[in-house]
Formats: structure tokens, sequence, C-alpha cells
């Protein structure tokens, strides 16, 4: 574009900074705001927020304040983006008192701002300062909601991350895919058989398709609460299965002492076209020589009966 001649406007420039701030290039960053300085659009409310979200991405906080101190638009109520934009950046860098003081002097909030807040709690731990804010939250929307669930689930708190997905039911709010496999996650690490079942009830009747990540998670549910031949048939009906499906699966098989089956399964992983890793590729070994162990054992065994029966 630069080499045609062709400068870049307003609606150019974000997208160059949104890959700057994806693939980490801090090299560029100085290059393209100096870029946007020449031209005068610094103070575009687009451009300004696409430059505190990159170096947000590109983990210069101090950068991202200042900018956002030089923004004259922050005060304006159309001005959320930016504020959201910040606050997430701050609880991403472990900055909580920040964030909450940026929540705290907003113009106005939104649901996104409330959920950055509460994933940063999360994230750090503080759970109850989470289900503060969560209670305090005048509409919660299902990425709040979430956010709870999988919170709970990654502080171990695997209960409320189940009663917190019930609560949401019973609000009449629809989970995503990542509520429903964050209340699975919680059922396969506590053994939560029947909450597990109601959970794939739920979707089986709610129009849930077994995708992948749904799919994979109900996988290990039942294999981790003792059913597995339940974990296998659900297998047969995910409609796209990746390497963790596959990797779920064949650890079921083997958790149960099902060697033959787990490695049928990786013979037929390999065969779809499905690359392995060095973890599973062991577990492979492991249970070949398992096998031909169990043979050898076998034979023996046999040829022990035929000698006996030789004597008598």
């Amino acid at each position: 574009m630069l080499r045609l001649g062709i400068r870049p406007d307003r609606l150019a420039y974000p997208f160059v900074l949104k890959s700057i701030g994806a693939l980490g290039e801090r090299g560029l960053c100085g290059v393209f705001h100096g870029g946007i300085l020449k031209m005068g659009l610094e103070f575009d409310s687009f451009v300004r927020v696409s430059l505190v979200d990159m170096y947000v991405k590109l983990e210069l906080l101090g950068v991202a304040l200042q900018l956002f101190d030089e923004s004259p638009e922050r005060s304006k109520l159309e001005s959320i983006l930016l504020w959201n934009v910040l606050i997430a950046g701050c609880c991403k860098a472990g900055e909580l008192r920040k964030a909450t003081k940026l929540f705290e002097e907003m113009p106005e909030r939104n649901a996104g701002s409330w959920n950055s807040l509460i994933n940063g709690f999360m994230r750090s731990g503080e759970v109850e300062r989470s289900m503060e804010l969560f209670v305090r939250m005048p509409h919660k929307d299902v990425v709040s909601w979430t956010t709870m669930v999988n919170g709970f689930l990654h502080n171990g708190q695997h209960e409320k991350a189940l009663q917190m997905f019930s609560n949401m039911l019973a609000e009449g709010v629809r989970p995503n895919d990542l509520t429903v496999v964050s209340a699975l996650s919680a059922c396969a690490k506590i053994g939560a058989l029947e909450a597990g079942v109601r959970i794939h009830n739920y979707i089986s009747s709610n129009g849930f398709k077994l995708k992948s990540a749904v799919g994979t998670a109900l996988v290990d549910m039942y294999s981790k609460c003792g059913h597995i031949d339940s974990a296998n048939k659900v297998f047969g009906q995910i409609e796209e299965r990746d390497l963790r499906t596959w990797s779920v699966m064949i650890w079921g098989w083997a958790l149960h002492g099902c060697v033959e089956q787990a490695l049928q399964y990786f013979e037929k992983m390999m065969a779809a076209g499905v690359k392995s890793y060095s973890a599973l590729w062991n577990l492979f070994e492991t249970l070949t020589k398992e096998r031909e162990e169990v043979g050898k054992l076998a034979k023996a065994g046999e040829e022990d009966e035929t000698t006996r029966r030789l004597l008598e």
C-alpha cells in the first residue's frame, strides 16, 4: 500500500495496529504510531482505541495509560470501549487496583466493563471479590455467567461452578459452548456423574451440536466418572474429532484397563490423519509392551497347564 503511494486512513490503521499487537511486533509499533501522528489521526476515536489496544497487547501498559490520559474523549459516554480495553489490559497485567480505579471512574459501564474486572479477579484467585462484583452487576449476560463458572472451575471450587451453572439455567440464560465445557469439566474433576448426565440431557434437548469441544468434555466426564461405554457412545456421535478428542478417548480406555481398545483407537486416529504428540506415543508404546507381556504370561500359563496335564 505504501509502496504504491497510497496513504492509509483512519479505517486502515486500526487493522495494522491490531496485527502488530497480535504478532507481538514491538519494533513496528513506534513506526506506525509516528505515521499516525504525521497524519493527524491520533485523536480519532477509532484509531485511539486501536493504539491503546495495541500497546496493551504488547504489554506496554505505561504507554497505553499515557495515551488514555491524553484522550479528550475519555469523559464522553460513548468512550466505553476505550475504558474497557484499558481495564482488560490492567487486569491481564495483574494491575487490579488500577483496573478497579478505572472501573469506578468510568462515566458509564456496560456488561463488558463488569466482565473484564470480574475475570481479572478470578484469574488472580480473588474469588470473593469476583462474586461481589457479579452480585452488584445490574444486567448479567452469558459472558458474565460463563466467567463465573469458568472462574470457579480454575480456582478448584468445582461444586460452586456447578451451582453457578444451575443458577444460570434457573435464570433462563442459555449457556454457550464454553459454559457447558466448564461445567462438564467440573463434573469430571469431582466425579459428579448425576450432574454430568443432567447437563448431557440439557444440551441434547436444547439444540447443542456435539462439536469438538463439547463432545470431548462429555467423553472426558463419562470416562472419569467410570462410564467408559457412555464415553465411547458419545465419541461416536461427535461431528469433528481433533487430537484432544482422540486423546481423551484413548486415555479413557487406558484408564479403565482396556488395552486393546486403547491401541485400536490409537491406530484409528493415525489412519484418520490426526497427528499425535509425544505423551500419546509414549502411552501407545507402554500399552503395546503391556499387551506383549500379557500375551507372554498367557502363553506361559497355557504351557504350564499342558505340562500339568501330561504329568497327571
